[in-house]
């Protein structure tokens, strides 16, 4: 607070330099200005605030024993004497894998069969090979085909699908 702050009367200014240079002993003039002038009353107490005041010392072991404390300070529960025996668990442990396995076996045995698809067999009389009709042919096929040809082959294409429509329909 070396410089000197304008907004402040020059009575506060010189009490505040008196209050810095030792907030504990202050001079007769400082004691009765801080009488009437709480904004400088208020200055000392943070000037007293800001002192070092000594760490409070704890006996030696006192947080190294501090959780051991704690826990005796706690009540006590009360343990449950064990009533479960290993042969219980074992025999719960069968039940358990073989209703499991007798579950999986059930579905086994009660599998309804795969129901498989099969064509007709060709007749000799025929002499023809079957051929399956495939139900399921998008249109989209035929153009995506016409889309790999190449340029001369397209061609040759387009002129045999004209000559196709100028041939005359028999009736």
């Amino acid at each position: 607070m070396s410089e000197r702050l304008p907004s402040l009367p020059d009575i506060c200014q010189a009490a505040l330099q008196a209050i810095e240079a030792d907030p504990l002993e202050l001079t007769r003039e400082a004691r009765l200005h801080l009488q009437g002038c709480p904004a400088c009353r208020e200055a000392r107490v943070h000037w007293l605030a800001q002192e070092d005041a000594p760490q409070a010392l704890a006996p030696s072991g006192y947080f190294q024993n501090l959780p051991q404390r704690v826990l005796r300070k706690l009540p006590v529960r009360a343990s449950s004497p064990r009533r479960q025996h290993p042969i219980l668990w074992l025999a719960a442990g069968l039940l358990i894998a073989t209703a499991t396995a007798g579950g999986f076996m059930a579905g086994r045995v009660n599998r309804t069969p795969m129901m498989e698809a099969s064509l007709p067999a060709p007749q000799a009389s025929e002499g023809r090979e079957v051929v399956p009709v495939t139900p399921f042919r998008s249109e989209d096929d035929v153009l995506s085909q016409l889309s790999t040809l190449s340029p001369e082959e397209t061609e040759a294409l387009a002129k045999r699908l004209d000559a196709e429509a100028k041939k005359p329909e028999p009736r």
